[in-house]
């Protein structure tokens, strides 16, 4: 059994006041192992499904169009990409205050990631529709995202802050909600 595999039964046992996910979720859910690799290369990860399987790779890319008003220091872009490299999701920064980033796949914005505290431990991720209060409260080790359907992404941290277990819920656009939770994912590692 895999990490990602092993999430459902391990949210079971969270303490009382974790919004856990019910049954069918466990069951018919999506689960991910999101993994940021170690070694001299920064910022780089990869994202394996619950037989192991390499679903997406994830790395910086220079910003074609360098410093801008929202983008002052120049942050690179965060590219998700098929393993043979093909079909990116890219996240680039357009407001520096209050921080705010793109969701571009087909050259076209799909949606938004905002972050909402200075702590970088809320986000809001839009996609399409749909939107989630992403919340990552500080010393847990369990985070859920919580959109107007209720509680529908679940994360769980361990055994080292590279590695996210990850559930979304049945019929829930994947890719670019995945890339997004990648995205934060390397925020709060590199700079909380």
């Amino acid at each position: 059994m895999t990490r990602a595999s092993e999430l459902g039964s391990k949210m079971r046992r969270a303490k009382s006041g974790v919004f856990i996910p019910d049954d069918e979720c466990i069951a018919k859910g999506t689960k991910l192992l999101c993994q940021i690799e170690r070694g001299p290369i920064r910022r780089h990860g990869e994202v394996r499904d619950e037989q192991g399987n390499l679903r997406w790779r994830y790395a910086p890319r220079a910003n074609p169009s360098g410093r801008s008003v929202g983008n002052p220091l120049n942050k690179p872009d965060f590219v998700v990409a098929e393993p043979d490299g093909n079909d990116g999701t890219i996240i680039r920064r357009v407001s520096f205050i209050p921080s705010t980033f793109d969701i571009v796949e087909a050259g076209g914005v799909i949606g938004t990631i905002r972050m909402l505290s200075m702590f970088r431990n809320a986000y809001s991720i839009s996609v399409g529709p749909n939107t989630w209060t992403f919340r990552m409260p500080l010393f847990r080790v369990l985070f859920f995202g919580e959109s107007v359907a209720g509680f529908e992404i679940w994360v769980q941290v361990g055994p080292s802050e590279r590695e996210w277990s990850i559930l979304i819920k049945p019929g829930l656009a994947q890719r670019s909600l995945v890339a997004a939770l990648a995205f934060i994912h390397n925020e709060r590692y590199y700079y909380s």
